[in-house]
């Protein structure tokens, strides 16, 4: 208010911003730790060039005023972006802030414009479009005003358009020294969340990079390489790309330990090197992971190959083992390295997500059915032949919302403030707090339920 922040030297600034701040104080009174909360309002203010036009719109709405408070107060991870990077309230002050996201293809589109000159300005410039993306989706959380589960999907939409774009640009970059392989090229496999296109603001991109065409080949550039170094070179820069930090912020953690032989094993190995190891080597957890596999880039020809050899591989073509013992094995070896990390842990706790993926993906497995990444549509098919009682496919959803809203609002996994605690709720569409504790112990006792049942 003194005028020594950069937004707030005019005295219309200053105006500007008394005006607003009745909204502003009423609110950040009422967060759960008032004085961080303000605190995270000055490095705003800090960091901002100019801010006169944010103000009178915040002035003008107090809706949107109110909103930005309890981001500030409540969504810990946006409150932290937002800090470090005000410009991102541009997209929430946008009209379109609290719609869907787009498709993949309008995503892209968004990535491949800008001003960007060259590949770091490309990088950037992704990293701009996907943060703007991903907070006006962690804000319609706040807001109340989208089921998370589209969230989530959105989430993994924003995330798959980052890959095609920053793959593609890494391509080009690297093909300008060392050209390109003939008759072959890079094929990208999502597992995990993204596989299932559910992400939440903290997941992280389990990824599998694969080629085609004959491994003894050479690339034609000026600075020739075999195949399998050309696209192991290649693979590691795409990882760079989509997380190392950049002067625009980071961008995803990249996993890519679901790899043939882990992390002991290359990057990158040949479509047909893949589909030798998934038949006759391959791990009862690995072809768990396989379930939520899915071409994210590639040619529409590669794609589809890739997508063939994943579904002969779950259809049968793999190692006779006992997925029910191998898949109890595993849970325990987990719960027993990996503990919940709080009381609302609903992904680690017993009768949790994790204990209803391994519910789902052995019977996938036992039975060769019900192959859908998306976890509830396979709960759904596996209903339909009598696998999966009634109940699961609502016990999925209210646990997989939880986790989406509790990744912003409650993301130490411990039950927040009162204040918080209502937020919570709204997003969930249910009643109170209690009502939400009492819903989420009945999810996870019938998930439990399941899971012990399985023979």
């Amino acid at each position: 208010r003194a005028g020594t922040y950069p937004a707030l030297r005019s005295a219309a600034a200053r105006a500007a911003l008394e005006a607003v701040l009745p909204v502003l104080i009423e609110a950040l009174s009422a967060a759960p730790d008032p004085a961080r909360a303000w605190n995270r309002l000055d490095r705003m203010l800090e960091r901002m060039g100019s801010a006169i036009n944010v103000f009178r719109l915040l002035e003008a709405r107090p809706g949107l005023a109110e909103l930005l408070a309890r981001i500030l107060a409540h969504a810990d991870p946006l409150a932290d972006d937002l800090a470090a990077r005000p410009a991102l309230i541009d997209g929430l002050i946008d009209a379109s802030a609290l719609d869907p996201a787009e498709p993949i293809a309008t995503l892209a589109a968004a990535m491949r414009g800008g001003d960007a000159r060259d590949y770091q300005g490309r990088l950037d410039h992704v990293r701009r479009v996907v943060g703007e993306r991903r907070f006006a989706l962690g804000a319609q959380i706040v807001a109340g005003a989208s089921d998370p589960l589209d969230v989530a999907a959105g989430y993994s939409r924003v995330a798959e358009a980052a890959v095609e774009v920053l793959a593609t640009a890494t391509i080009e970059e690297f093909a300008g020294v060392h050209g390109r392989v003939p008759g072959s090229e890079l094929l990208i496999l999502a597992l995990g969340r993204l596989g299932g296109g559910a992400l939440t603001h903290a997941s992280d991109l389990d990824l599998v990079f694969l080629f085609t065409g004959d491994f003894a080949s050479e690339s034609d550039g000026r600075k020739p390489l075999g195949a399998t170094l050309y696209y192991n070179r290649l693979a590691a820069r795409i990882v760079a790309a989509l997380s190392v930090a950049t002067a625009a912020g980071p961008l995803y953690p990249v996993d890519t330990r679901l790899r043939p032989s882990g992390a002991n094993g290359p990057l990158v190995v040949s479509l047909d090197s893949f589909e030798r190891y998934q038949r006759a080597e391959a791990w009862t957890w690995e072809h768990m992971a396989l379930t939520r596999a899915r071409p994210v880039f590639g040619s529409a020809a590669g794609q589809d190959a890739l997508a063939a050899v994943v579904a002969a591989v779950l259809g049968g073509a793999r190692p006779d083992r006992d997925v029910v013992v191998e898949a109890r094995e595993m849970r325990d070896e987990m719960a027993r390295h990996k503990p919940p990390r709080g009381s609302l842990d609903v992904k680690l706790s017993p009768g949790g997500l994790v204990d209803l993926e391994f519910a789902i993906h052995a019977r996938q497995l036992l039975y060769r059915t019900a192959f859908a990444t998306d976890l509830g549509a396979a709960i759904d098919q596996l209903a339909g032949e009598g696998l999966a009682p009634p109940g699961i496919r609502e016990a999925h959803d209210l646990l997989g919302r939880f986790l989406v809203v509790a990744r912003l609002l409650a993301p130490d996994a411990e039950a927040p403030p009162p204040a918080t605690q209502a937020l919570i709720a709204t997003a969930l569409g249910l009643a109170d707090w209690p009502t939400t504790v009492a819903s989420l112990a009945a999810a996870r006792q019938d998930v439990a339920a399941w899971w012990q049942q399985l023979t």
